[in-house]
């Protein structure tokens, strides 16, 4: 009876897995370049001592899948994307446009297998002007001639949106579901210059 019972365990893990796919596997090296003390992993991590790293990361090393390093511990505070752009290597915070080494949780993002679409509007609660995307957009206001958006609707995939045009500045992911204004995201204002999609592979 254990048999079945450890077989049938076992079973319903791979099939969930093979449902919902795998988070993937991500490494945060302490010094710049991948050295110095290294974590891996591949879940996530609410509080980054409690597996004995410190709470800075100057190199990132993504194998696979999308992560998400947070400012402080429980997933809070200025957000950075770790994703699989430029072959999933970042020697250096300024890569990841970090203005501090400091990382104090990590998380992963689940692939939405849906074709990447997100709708854009210019004010709270899917009002006003809207724009809808697809694909990377590097400078919104010489696209659209706009650099604001107070609320979102992502259909498909994942998106990141960058406060300054060309991928640069705070940034915030931007997951599956709406997004009535931009508190829900996490940013203070609604300014933005550039968004692209989240890369998984």
């Amino acid at each position: 009876m254990w048999l079945f019972l450890y077989f049938c365990s076992k079973l319903g893990s791979a099939l969930q897995r093979a449902f919902y796919g795998s988070s993937g596997r991500v490494t945060l090296n302490e010094q710049r370049n991948f050295t110095g003390r290294r974590l891996d992993l591949t879940t996530e991590c609410q509080k980054l001592t409690e597996k004995n790293f410190p709470e800075r990361c100057n190199s990132v090393q993504v194998e696979s899948g999308a992560w998400v390093g947070y400012e402080y511990d429980n997933f809070r505070g200025r957000q950075y994307l770790w994703d699989m752009s430029d072959r999933g290597e970042y020697n250096s915070c300024d890569k990841w446009c970090g203005p501090v080494d400091h990382v104090s949780s990590v998380r992963a993002f689940r692939q939405d297998n849906n074709p990447p679409r997100i709708q854009l509007f210019e004010r709270p609660g899917f009002s006003g002007r809207k724009t809808e995307l697809q694909d990377d957009i590097p400078n919104l206001m010489t696209r659209f001639s706009m650099n604001r958006m107070a609320s979102v609707r992502v259909l498909g995939g994942a998106w990141v949106v960058y406060q300054e045009p060309n991928y640069r500045g705070t940034h915030y992911i931007l997951e599956k579901r709406d997004y009535n204004n931009h508190s829900d995201w996490g940013a203070q204002g609604s300014t933005m210059g550039s968004i692209r999609r989240v890369r998984f592979n």
